[in-house]
């Protein structure tokens, strides 16, 4: 029996996602619950299993497709299930059925299973072929591996020429290709094209606006050095981040449109009374942003040892959905290993403003007419003009100065 086996929503609103790795192949057995495809969703890589036991058939398409819910994922063939029985697809309804007579099977099974070797090239280089008209099985390729480039479609579709010119384009053929031979070739796939399009969605939608700073964060350093040996008797590794988060969310709830978003359908800014905060976290796919969750009613302790799980989690793809969703507000930190002084962090659409910090370094700065050296924070907010201007911008920053250089007041707290 054939079933087949649609692309779920996978939740939050999901639409489309992109084909990462499969795990199976045509004419593989696989058995209920075990993973058979890696997709990347706009929030996370995620595993998608099997409803059933069988042999794999045919799969939607090559890694790198994007795939909508309710398309074929893939084709099983059945085992051990009646052909008048439904199997329940994932979000509880009845899975469409495939016809089972013969010619149908062997028609997706020969789809499924290829009869020659497909010539290597890139998407582009294959798109430039159709546009040529040029068939890739007759072109030689010169890339490494045997791999078609973009010069041998082109070198292919050149007409002849007499042969002093002849002999001069194969001289600048020749250095074309020794220039490609020295170019490495990297799939802009996966975690981060969906970065490109959220960036894009970002810039395209938001006017940006960005307001520039530093902070004196000595009394911060001392606070946080004596606090380490306490941190490190209930196993977690304190960092400056802890403590700005907090101090976000303390400057948030006095200052409301920085925590909002924009509904232009219904013509109304959501101001958000929960404080979720995300922070920017790097991977060696990219950038991820993982939601501490009800930052306010949390401890500093309680988010150092919550933002260093999470971290973990980034760092070893093993975020769930749950991570990644409901931010409201994101912090951007480079660290020591920024390298840039400032920089223009671009807002999580669809939040409001985003923070971007930075190095703390030893400076000089004029207090009460006297030089002395000062521990100082850099800082980069940027925010969404349409939603506030310089003075709500302006107050929320005046807030979070005031608890960054008196942290002390960050233990007062109640809330």
């Amino acid at each position: 029996m054939s079933f087949q086996f649609h692309f779920p929503d996978l939740g939050e609103g999901l639409h489309e996602a992109e084909i990462i790795r499969w795990l199976v192949h045509p004419g593989q057995h696989v058995k209920t619950d075990e993973p058979v495809v890696e997709v990347q969703t706009d929030k996370s890589v995620v595993e998608v299993t099997s409803p059933v036991t069988g042999k794999v058939l045919s799969l939607a398409g090559e890694e790198g497709t994007i795939i909508h819910v309710g398309d074929i994922l893939v084709t099983f063939e059945e085992q051990g299930r009646k052909d008048n029985e439904q199997i329940p697809s994932i979000d509880g309804g009845q899975t469409t059925k495939m016809a089972t007579n013969q010619s149908n099977f062997e028609s997706v099974y020969s789809s499924a299973t290829p009869t020659k070797i497909r010539p290597k090239a890139a998407p582009t280089v294959r798109m430039l072929a159709r546009d040529l008209g040029i068939n890739l099985d007759e072109v030689i390729g010169t890339g490494p591996g045997g791999r078609i480039i973009e010069a041998d479609v082109r070198g292919f579709s050149q007409p002849i020429k007499p042969p002093q010119e002849t002999k001069i384009s194969n001289h600048a053929r020749k250095e074309e290709i020794e220039t490609k031979n020295q170019e490495e070739e990297i799939p802009f796939v996966g975690l981060r094209r969906k970065i490109s399009e959220k960036m894009v969605q970002s810039v395209n939608t938001i006017p940006h606006a960005t307001g520039m700073g530093e902070v004196d964060v000595t009394k911060l350093v001392d606070l946080r050095k004596n606090l380490i040996p306490f941190a490190e008797k209930h196993g977690c590794r304190l960092t400056y981040l802890p403590f700005i988060i907090k101090a976000v969310t303390k400057s948030l709830i006095e200052n409301p449109y920085l925590n909002s978003s924009l509904d232009e359908k219904r013509g109304k800014i959501i101001l958000k009374k929960y404080y979720h905060i995300g922070i920017a976290t790097s991977t060696k796919d990219g950038l991820v942003v993982p939601v501490i969750k009800n930052a306010d009613k949390k401890s500093i302790l309680e988010i150092a040892l919550e933002l260093e799980e999470l971290t973990d989690k980034a760092r070893q793809r093993k975020l769930e959905l749950a991570d990644l969703q409901g931010g409201t507000f994101t912090i951007s930190s480079t660290g020591k290993n920024g390298g840039a002084v400032y920089a223009t962090p671009i807002i999580n659409f669809p939040e409001a403003a985003i923070l971007g910090i930075y190095e703390i370094k030893r400076k000089p700065v004029v207090i009460e007419d006297e030089i002395v050296i000062r521990s100082m924070l850099g800082y980069a907010l940027s925010f969404d003009h349409r939603i506030m201007d310089g003075q709500e911008t302006g107050q929320f920053l005046t807030t979070l100065t005031y608890i960054l250089e008196n942290p002390e007041s960050m233990m007062l707290e109640v809330r």
